[in-house]
């Protein structure tokens, strides 16, 4: 079990790796300056990120700020009747410092009622806040992540 919100999928496709890389670096536009652009539009790009030989990380270009939005983390695999894609997708960085923050902040707002001032009402509060704050992150997580496979199956089915 993972303390962070983390979904993994495995993907039996029937064209090989190399095809498969292909389609994903066509929509992928790259992170980094110095790697090459596919010549496309650009409101081609459905993903920001990058695409190597066996391996990409990839997130959904989105028009406005989302930040549950994952990460795919991901491995092609060639086999003999096409290939397999492993995924494994995550929060970002940023989302996962605000998420210890603010359940640090909870808890501690709740021990210093609790404790200190002895007014359960509000320990009670503070920490159902926290609770309520993780567990909408990790709905939205979810949400994310359905439309993200969706996306990333219509590219590479």
């Amino acid at each position: 079990m993972y303390l962070f919100p983390v979904a993994h999928e495995t993907l039996v496709l029937p064209d090989d790796e190399r095809e498969v890389f292909k389609k994903l670096w066509k929509v992928t536009k790259p992170s980094r300056p110095e790697e090459p652009v596919p010549d496309v539009p650009e409101h081609h790009f459905l993903f920001n990120g990058w695409v190597r030989q066996d391996r990409f990380r990839l997130s959904r270009v989105i028009a406005r700020p989302n930040n549950f939005l994952p990460v795919m983390d991901g491995k092609l695999e060639g086999t003999s009747k096409g290939s397999l894609v492993f995924l494994r997708y995550h929060l970002f960085f940023a989302t996962i410092v605000f998420l210890i923050f603010w359940s640090v902040v909870t808890v501690l707002v709740a021990v210093y009622f609790y404790h200190f001032e002895q007014i359960y009402l509000y320990a009670a509060i503070s920490l159902l806040s926290g609770i309520a704050n993780y567990v909408i992150a990790v709905l939205n997580f979810k949400k994310q992540v359905a439309i993200s496979s969706r996306v990333f199956k219509e590219v590479v089915g």
